[in-house]
């Protein structure tokens, strides 16, 4: 028998567009759409950044340990990229050189721009070498081992290996799915408020429940616990490729430099019968600018005009792997041409400059790391439960309305 009140008309009333119903109603529709529609690719990139924080660790993980049973100090730096360029005499252009630390027990030495890649996005050739004896151990191009893979499909989708101008969209595309994970996350939250101000109903899951709200409790709990770092990953990863609309919002409170990172201006003045200087020579140049800071890498003149870049580690700093404390020295006179120091950016420069470090967790050291790991699996277990939930709510819903018509 059909049951006439199931079926009432709604007041054109715009306070009731409006109400509290209406806007839930909404938020929910938000959130099912994205969780729909994108929820798959949070997944994968949340899995993807996991492993990524990691990235250094997996790299060497199949690699014997770093002994050093003789207590030796370690190798001479030029002798070590006289090693390398002799081991491959066409890469003729600029190396980067990144000391052990931080989760690496090898030196590594980057090409970033080998011939075989050219057409890729980004995609250099990666050489470890045991820091004592100077022996290159291993090496291999960008994204032809199972990390590298891994971070790849993380930052462009995979898409980079095809082109450079796909490899840009896949990256835009990647980084935009920051703005509909931040989202929502807000739109989750929304939903999450208890109405009736029971909280600690809404942050535990119910012992002894049935299946469907276990997977309700679980989806509500693992969305409100995880939900602060995951807007801060959404924003911060959204910000790797749109810091240009990001940048003049924040020069409205604090002024931004320009990054001198990408200054074309910095080079040498080339003098045809000097030497360029080497590359102890230029760390000892930048040990005056930043005395005591530790030394992670060295940025090696590219071409004739090419200038090294140092890169020290001051207290403090919260980038460990990439620190911002920079010198660029003139590979001939060993002139100090520019000094970047963290300790003197201002408000808005030191702002960009922990996006990284918030994104991946360096910002809290190692317990920020495994933290950071663990909630981006977060978004695995909030897209299964959400399906299901969706699934559940669904089939009551059709049960309901097959039960109109009995």
């Amino acid at each position: 028998m059909f049951k006439e009140s199931q079926y009432t008309f709604k007041s054109s009333n715009p306070k009731h567009l409006f109400s509290r119903k209406n806007i839930r109603k909404f938020w929910l529709n938000i959130h099912l759409t994205l969780a729909l529609a994108v929820g798959f690719f949070f997944v994968i990139l949340g899995l993807t950044g996991s492993c990524n924080i990691f990235y250094t660790e997996l790299r060497e993980w199949d690699l014997p340990a770093v002994t050093n049973p003789n207590q030796a100090q370690p190798r001479n730096l030029d002798d070590i990229l006289k090693t390398v360029k002799a081991a491959h005499p066409q890469r003729t252009q600029g190396w980067t050189v990144l000391l052990p630390g931080y989760g690496a027990e090898y030196l590594l030495v980057e090409y970033m721009k080998p011939e075989e890649t050219r057409d890729e996005l980004w995609a250099p050739l990666e050489i470890l070498i045991d820091p004592y004896s100077g022996k290159i151990v291993e090496q291999a191009l960008w994204g032809r081992t199972l990390p590298g893979v891994m971070y790849e499909i993380h930052a462009d989708f995979y898409v980079g290996r095809i082109g450079k101008e796909i490899g840009e969209i896949g990256f835009d595309v990647v980084c935009f799915c920051g703005i509909f994970l931040f989202i929502s996350c807000l739109s989750g939250l929304y939903l999450w408020w208890p109405r009736s101000r029971k909280f600690k109903q809404a942050l535990t899951i119910k012992p002894h429940a049935s299946p469907e709200r276990f997977y309700f409790d679980l989806h509500k709990t693992t969305g409100f616990y995880s939900s602060a770092l995951l807007l801060v990953i959404a924003f911060t990863g959204f910000a790797f490729s749109y810091e240009d609309y990001i940048k003049p919002v924040v020069n409205v409170i604090s002024t931004v430099k320009k990054d001198l990172l990408k200054d074309p201006a910095l080079k040498s003045t080339v003098v045809e019968s000097m030497q360029p200087i080497s590359i102890a020579q230029a760390v000892a140049i930048a040990e005056q600018v930043f005395p005591g800071a530790e030394l992670r890498g060295i940025d090696t003149p590219d071409g004739k005009d090419g200038v090294y870049m140092i890169s020290k580690r001051q207290a403090g700093e919260a980038n460990g792997k990439r620190p911002r404390s920079k010198v660029w020295i003139d590979q001939y006179s060993g002139k100090v041409l520019a000094v970047q120091d963290p300790n003197k950016f201002t408000a808005g420069e030191t702002f960009m400059n922990v996006l990284w470090p918030l994104h991946d967790g360096q910002i809290l050291g190692l317990p920020g790391r495994i933290l950071w790991c663990l909630v981006g699996f977060a978004p695995l277990v909030l897209y299964i439960t959400g399906i299901l939930r969706w699934l559940q709510k669904r089939k009551a819903s059709r049960f309901s309305h097959n039960s109109a018509y009995d």
